[in-house]
């Protein structure tokens, strides 16, 4: 078979498509996804399988979705040496056209269909086609070769033509019909031989069921029977049992006025037994208040005479304190002056350094201001220059390309000398020539004129013009970048390079000193410290003490020192430097905050210690040495003082906690002896109130009474007890519960035996009226003639079995002896792709087993994906190499196969495709232009288009 061409119209997603296959030779079918290649092989199945006007689902889906038009499929192929023209039109419009070529015979309609059916079916093996024609779903099964007919029938003729192997046998179709007639292809059993074995089952089952019926009426007769006996005998222990639980009741109801008896008598005696205790518990209440009058007496007593010792101790304490106050005040007044003292000293100290500390910052400052000043005037001179070292290197190759211009001018062009020989006048390209002679280098058009009486042009040649532009464009380039500088020629620019170099020099300098200056801290810092300083000094600085005239006395501060702190501050490192300009409102706002600033930080009592003025009766030093001394020797006066003073608190301390525990000591006698007198005064109150509402003699009778009243019930109820427990009280209750459970028991036995027994006595009535003997001898009968014809028909289906098993082995072995071309076939495709050490083992049914490469053995589906189709499309081309010779085969059509496979092997695999396309038919689709297109060589490529022609 061979196809030619194949249109589409409203199939899927194809509105039309027409596409041409080459004879012989690979056709690749190249399209991008749902562009319809897949439904080429759809179309074929189709076109051969189903009239038009079948209503099958698997042709509604092609009709395209959301449309009703009409689906069309025409094929031209060659079958068994015809020319074949096949065109189907389903849904609307049905049609279908077979002409067939030479002869030009028509059909149309159904025998159309027919015809085109049976032609198909003659010339085309559809285990060849199965094997051949491959869906993508199908890309990685592997075809067993033993399956595919024609196959075989190129093996044998190979081997000589000596054994059968088609179905189409003579011997093999009969033995494989008469086997078909008891099993099925898997071996079932089918036909009438299935239903021989159905119906011989179902027999038996009837028979074993009739006999299970006849056994269980017996067995309910046998129940019948037991069932009346057990009833009878439950029923006589039900009435016994009721009799015992009548005798228990009685009993117990006995037993029960006796407990109610015992229950009032002993609610009697718990009475009379509190009544006891409470008689007992009022003789001892009185006894206890009796014993307590005399105990509070004697504690009142005591507490005043402790009242008393306790006030006089606290007198004599109270004076002990005074003195020690006394002499405390004294230790205080003296640590409070030498304390003073030694504050003033520190105070005075601390002026004396900030003085010398103000003086350095001074001269800091100003060194500050002035490396400052340095800087500014270095940057203005930076600002105001624009000849960097780039833009002198600029002019310089500008200047150097004038010189060299003009030199090249000077040897490249002529030169022309011009003599005056008498007075007449002579002009130089119009000018003038005032001199006798003159040597004039030609770069342009010159000419000498004597008026009216000749004028002489001379022009230079091509190099001397082109020399005088070059040198006229260096000059022009110089100008310019002199212009753009702002300079008359290139000494001033060099001039000022030498200038901005200075500058740089003077600012780097400039800010090593500041830097040097500052000594790790900000100008900030240095103006809030100066700041600070002054704010501390500046009173002493306009009042001086009149003593203090050494060389460490300080010049008054300069009014314009914090002008240039603050503007040294503000301009420091500034890009662009500004003037300074301070008014004196501003040095005075910093100085005043900077003073607040200093009251803030120090505690009130610094601060007020520092303007406290000096004790004009003790002169202060006048050096920083002087004055360390004298405070060093208030120092170790304060503490002394200091000592004394922590003797004196130390003691007043004592004096004053031994005061505190007299005192408290007195506070608490005095309030113990209070309480004492109002609780003997409450306690003799109370017993004189009881006293009076009972006596004591009266109290005692009661008790005596009470306990002659408990002893008589107490011996009542002794004698109840043991009445109840000479009944067996406890016991009864647990008998007749177990009694009452008992006859409850043998009642629901009773009458369970009594619905049993008229189930199965219904059961028996029933089994009597079916006649279940009757039936069962008539399912016996059956059994036999079932068993029979069963038996017939095994014999005849085991022996077909047993001849077509034969005719399996005999033919499967004979495969063995002929299958050694179809392995020579796959193995020489196979070291294509795998290299030589490629073989494979073929089972019996000629399929391939395992896989062999340098050794390793792997079964077919241990190999990967790419690996098992590559094997797949190997087999399928060995197959078609084997039926292609004899004019039975059919294409090689492939979907989107190879699409695992490395570019290595893919390479080697599109060798082999063109290599079967030479020998017959291979037609590829896929959506993977670099798949096939660049590795089968002379294949042809039918590119198509989503719903459109190609």
């Amino acid at each position: 078979m061979r196809l030619h061409r194949l249109t589409l119209r409203d199939f899927r997603g194809v509105a039309a498509r027409d596409l041409d296959f080459d004879e012989a030779g690979v056709t690749v079918v190249l399209g991008d996804n749902e562009t319809g290649k897949s439904s080429i092989l759809e179309a074929l199945s189709l076109l051969f399988e189903l009239p038009d006007d079948s209503k099958a689902a698997k042709l509604r889906a092609v009709q395209p979705a959301g449309r009703d038009v009409p689906s069309e499929v025409v094929a031209e192929l060659t079958l068994g040496g015809q020319r074949v023209h096949y065109r189907k039109r389903w849904f609307r419009q049905r049609l279908t056209e077979l002409r067939v070529d030479p002869g030009g015979h028509t059909w149309t309609g159904r025998e159309a269909h027919d015809e085109a059916a049976r032609l198909f079916g003659a010339h085309v093996d559809q285990s060849l086609w199965a094997a051949l024609v491959v869906g993508q779903e199908h890309a990685l099964a592997v075809p067993a070769a033993g399956s595919v007919a024609a196959v075989l029938t190129a093996l044998d003729e190979s081997a000589g033509g000596e054994i059968d192997h088609g179905a189409s046998v003579p011997l093999v179709a009969a033995v494989e019909r008469e086997y078909q007639r008891y099993f099925t292809r898997t071996g079932r059993p089918s036909g009438d031989y299935a239903e021989a074995i159905a119906r011989r089952d179902q027999e038996r089952a009837r028979v074993e069921e009739a006999q299970a019926q006849l056994a269980e009426v017996e067995q309910d007769v046998g129940r019948a029977e037991r069932l009346t006996r057990d009833r009878a005998t439950m029923s006589a222990r039900l009435r016994e049992q009721e009799t015992r639980v009548a005798e228990l009741t009685d009993r117990r109801q006995a037993a029960d006025e006796l407990v109610g008896q015992v229950d009032r008598l002993r609610r009697d005696a718990e009475f009379a037994a509190a009544q006891v205790e409470s008689a007992r518990a009022e003789a001892e209440r009185r006894a206890a208040l009796v014993q307590e009058v005399k105990e509070r007496d004697r504690a009142a007593t005591d507490a005043e005479d402790a009242r008393l010792r306790t006030s006089a101790a606290l007198r004599a304490a109270e004076q002990e304190w005074e003195r020690a106050t006394a002499a405390l005040r004294v230790a205080r007044d003296d640590q409070a002056a030498r304390r003073a003292e030694v504050r003033r000293l520190d105070a005075h100290l601390s002026r004396l350094r900030d003085r010398a500390d103000l003086a350095d910052l001074r001269e800091r400052l100003a060194a500050v201001e002035e490396a400052h000043e340095q800087e500014r005037r270095a940057a203005a001179a930076l600002e105001r220059s624009n000849v960097d070292e780039a833009a002198l290197e600029a002019v310089e190759a500008a200047h150097l390309d004038v010189l060299a211009a003009r030199a090249a001018l000077a040897a490249g062009a002529p030169t022309m000398v011009v003599s005056r020989l008498g007075d007449a006048g002579v002009e130089l390209s119009g000018v003038p020539l005032d001199e006798d002679d003159r040597e004039v280098t030609v770069d342009r058009d010159t000419t000498v004129v004597v008026p009216d009486v000749v004028e002489v042009t001379v022009r230079p040649g091509t190099g001397a013009a082109e020399l005088a532009a070059a040198t006229a464009s260096a000059e022009d380039a110089e100008r310019r970048l002199l212009a753009e500088l702002g300079r008359a020629d290139i000494a001033a620019v060099r001039q000022a390079a030498r200038a901005r170099a200075e500058a740089e020099r003077a600012l780097t300098v400039a800010r090593e000193v500041l830097t040097r200056r500052l000594e790790g801290r900000t100008l900030a810092d240095l103006t809030a410290a100066h700041a600070q300083l002054l704010a501390r000094v500046g009173d002493d600085l306009d009042d001086t003490d009149d003593t203090d005239d050494t060389d460490e006395t300080e010049d008054p501060v300069d009014d314009d020192l914090d002008d240039r702190a603050e503007d040294t501050a503000a301009t420091l490192f500034d890009p662009e430097p500004a003037p300074a300009k301070k008014s004196s409102s501003v040095k005075k706002s910093l100085s005043a905050k900077a003073s607040s600033a200093v009251k803030e930080a120090l505690p009130a009592e610094e601060t007020t210690s520092v303007k406290e003025p000096l004790p004009v009766e003790v002169p202060l030093p006048t050096t920083q040495e002087a004055t360390r001394e004298a405070l060093a020797r208030a120092q170790a006066e304060d503490v002394a003082a200091a000592k004394a003073l922590a003797r004196a608190e130390s003691a007043e301390a004592g004096v004053r906690t031994a005061f505190e525990t007299a005192r408290e000591e007195a506070t608490e006698a005095r309030v113990r002896a209070e309480q004492a007198a109002e609780r003997r005064a409450d306690v003799h109150a109370t017993l004189d109130r009881d006293r009076a509402q009972q006596g004591d003699e009266l109290l005692a009778a009661a008790v005596d009474k009470a306990a002659q009243e408990a002893a008589a019930i107490a011996a009542d109820l002794a004698g109840a007890e043991d009445a109840v427990s000479r009944s067996g009280f406890a016991q009864l209750g647990e008998r007749l519960a177990e009694a009452t459970t008992l006859r409850a028991q043998l009642a629901e036995q009773v009458e369970h035996l009594q619905d049993e027994l008229s189930r199965v006595e219904g059961a028996l009535e029933r089994a009597g009226a079916q006649g279940l003997a009757t039936a069962a001898d008539r399912a016996r009968a059956e059994l036999a003639h079932a068993e029979e014809h069963h038996a017939t028909l095994e014999r005849r289906a085991l022996a077909a079995a047993r001849l077509r098993e034969t005719l399996e082995r005999h033919r499967a072995e004979a495969r063995l002896r002929y299958a050694a071309p179809l392995r020579d076939r796959i193995e020489a495709l196979g070291r294509v792709v795998h290299g030589p050490s490629f073989t494979v083992s073929l089972g019996a049914d000629l399929e391939v087993e395992a896989r062999t490469v340098d050794g390793i053995r792997l079964p077919v589906s241990s190999l990967s994906t790419g690996a098992r189709e590559q094997l797949a499309t190997l087999v399928r081309l060995a197959i078609a190499g084997l039926t292609a010779t004899d004019g039975s085969g059919v294409p090689v059509v492939l979907d989107d196969a190879l699409g695992w496979s490395d570019p290595g092997r893919l390479q080697a695999m599109g060798a082999l495709l063109a290599r079967a396309g030479a020998a017959g038919q291979v037609i590829l689709l896929t959506s993977a232009p670099d798949r096939y297109v660049g590795t089968v060589p002379g294949a042809r490529v039918v590119r198509i288009w989503a719903g459109a022609r190609p």
